[in-house]
């Protein structure tokens, strides 16, 4: 097992004058300019950087969630460290290895692709066994010379014959008992002696996942590998990466869009957009205490809602249709804002049903969404009475999430309540957030 460190790393595509997703050698070294690219370089119109700035420790036996929008780099990345796309700028490391000009059979890393990539001439247990077969031999011809030749000759030969009369060496035997381990683990059983093309397309999912596991390399690298799978087989592989994971200490990089995989397997989680971490942090970390208002938005389901409020005081926002009084931790913080535009981030779950109040917000409801255990609301801001508004919303939805057991109509009138001790404030400009002290 081992470590993954990569240190600023960055990525570009040629947009003209090269062939198309030809790699461009540019020396990237500090970031002088936000596209990272040194200032004055002839490149720098003609390149579209996909990567910036990555600095990422992953520790020994850590499984580490890169989670983020389509197209903000995270496949790309972890093609990075595989060795199958080559770097613009930086290093990576696996253990104490710098891998940067090392081919991907010799990084000893395992990658289970978005797409199946299983061989369609071999059956379930073939691909299984593929990696561990060539590694065995490996061993064995350097261990044991002629003899060794001589037994793998013997097993290919008479590997399509029936049971009985198959010649298995040990290594045959241990490929076997790992083969058929991991494919208890996985359910495939059943499956082992069909073709690819006769598997449904979580089914092979599940086949590339174990081709994976059953190498047991120095780290793991997953591309959304849950993507094909149902809504129960998805819970059920979820878990199964992660105790198979924990058994056997694998450094692990799981690449996903899906916050609920992010934050129920992650020890830590990445969450990148436009080629940049933007935090690195543990779940309940990203959850409570956001770095930005990207964060913010995207880890929570529903997202987080935001207003547009102004510092009216240390500790009260004023908003067109209600204020806010804020408990005394915010009013340090707060000072400098004095009349100012901030953005107020309230999580769904921090909004109640309450009664007529200055400091409640009139919404009118424009969705139902009962699930039984909880529910959902879509509600619009009504608008305020009286004067116009000198302040824009930035949306005009805001979701709530209620108890199942109170009874909402569409189209009916309601007071939200705000739990003032889990509010979120982030400067508009920048979007960074802001801390009470």
């Amino acid at each position: 097992m081992a470590q993954v460190v990569l240190e600023n790393v960055y990525k570009s595509y040629s947009r003209q004058g090269t062939r198309r997703n030809a790699p461009v050698a540019v020396p990237v070294v500090s970031p002088v300019e936000e596209t990272g690219l040194i200032a004055g370089t002839a490149t720098a119109a003609t390149t579209a950087n996909v990567l910036r700035r990555i600095n990422l420790r992953v520790q020994d036996g850590e499984f580490m969630v890169l989670v983020g929008p389509s197209g903000c780099g995270k496949s790309t990345l972890l093609r990075l460290i595989a060795g199958l796309e080559q770097l613009t700028g930086g290093n990576v490391w696996v253990g104490d290895a710098l891998v940067n000009d090392l081919a991907p059979k010799q990084r000893d890393i395992a990658m289970v692709f978005q797409s199946y990539a299983l061989y369609p001439h071999m059956t379930v247990y073939n691909n299984l066994a593929f990696g561990l077969r060539r590694t065995s031999r490996g061993v064995l011809a350097a261990g044991k010379g002629r003899a060794a030749w001589a037994g793998n000759l013997a097993v290919t030969v008479t590997r399509s014959l029936p049971k009985r009369l198959r010649y298995l060496s040990g290594q045959e035997r241990a490929v076997d008992q790992r083969v058929r381990t991991v494919a208890q683990m996985l359910q495939i059983e059943p499956l082992l002696d069909r073709l690819p093309k006769q598997l449904s397309g979580g089914q092979k999912q599940r086949v590339a996942l174990g081709r994976a596991m059953a190498r047991n390399p120095q780290v793991f690298l997953m591309d959304e590998p849950l993507s094909n799978l149902d809504a129960k087989l998805r819970a059920e592989t979820r878990a199964q990466i992660v105790k198979l994971q924990r058994q056997l200490g694998t450094t692990t990089i799981y690449v996903t869009h899906d916050q609920t995989e992010a934050m129920t397997m992650g020890d830590r989680i990445a969450v990148m957009n436009a080629g940049q971490i933007q935090q690195l942090a543990t779940p309940l970390e990203l959850y409570n205490r956001p770095a930005n208002q990207f964060v913010a938005e995207f880890i929570g389901t529903p997202p987080m809602n935001f207003l547009t409020v102004k510092v009216e005081s240390p500790l009260v926002l004023a908003h067109p249709q209600f204020y806010l009084s804020l408990p005394e931790a915010w009013a340090t913080v707060l000072q400098q804002y004095s009349q100012q535009s901030l953005i107020l981030g309230i999580r769904p779950e921090h909004l109640s049903l309450g009664e007529a109040d200055a400091q409640h917000l009139p919404v009118q409801v424009e969705l139902v969404e009962a699930l039984g255990h909880e529910t959902y609301l879509s509600t619009t801001m009504q608008q305020p009475t009286g004067s116009a508004s000198t302040l824009d919303l930035p949306s005009s939805t805001l979701h709530s999430r209620i108890d199942p057991d109170q009874t909402v109509r569409v189209g009916e009138s309601l007071w939200l309540s705000v739990q003032v001790d889990k509010v979120h404030l982030f400067e508009p400009e920048t979007g960074r957030a802001l801390r009470p002290i």
